[in-house]
């Protein structure tokens, strides 16, 4: 696809959603798991193992979640991981940042001590530019007000085997004839 202004086109890589990597997945059933847990730490094998993640992809998740202050590991035979802070401070942007790098709705929204090193080629005639920042900062703080406790907590999210049921609400009993008149 190609996107213009003025007299030059430029190519636009265009994904067909806004996706996250199967490693923020994962790094999300890792710290649910570490959050439900009610003492001590638990072994990368053995959370491995309670996920169904593969133990490579979730030692390097780990160690990401570690350099982030999420997780903290400790060493030797009864060693393991547990969380660094308490699921209630732990955000779902900082779990994605950790994993993914920072959140960027569009390009031009690069933040950080780079951003001035790859500007957008559009930027000087972009007619979305403010209404996607704007976008932006609605996603990050979203993202940022969602929080570990809050997913784990939930009683209609499912984590691995451990499968929460909740009573269904009954619908509300109305007439079809109320609806059309």
């Amino acid at each position: 696809m190609l996107i213009g202004c003025g007299l030059s086109a430029v190519p636009v890589r265009v994904n067909k959603m806004l996706a996250l990597t199967k490693k923020t997945d994962y790094a999300l059933i890792a710290l649910s798991y570490l959050a439900k847990r009610v003492e001590g730490v638990m072994s990368a094998r053995e959370l491995a193992t309670a996920s169904r993640v593969p133990l490579p992809i979730l030692t390097n998740i780990l160690k990401a979640l570690a350099r982030a202050g999420m997780v903290v590991g400790e060493r030797g035979s009864a060693g393991g991981y547990c969380l660094a802070k308490p699921a209630e401070s732990i955000s779902l942007h900082e779990l994605i940042t950790a994993i993914e790098g920072p959140v960027h709705f569009v390009q031009c929204v690069s933040a950080g001590p780079d951003a001035h090193r790859n500007p957008c080629e559009l930027q000087s005639c972009c007619s979305i530019r403010q209404p996607a920042h704007r976008i932006h900062d609605r996603l990050k703080e979203f993202l940022e007000s969602v929080t570990l406790a809050e997913l784990v907590d939930d009683p209609t999210v499912s984590v691995g085997l451990h499968l929460v049921h909740r009573e269904p609400v009954p619908l509300r009993q109305t007439p079809v004839r109320e609806f059309v008149r």
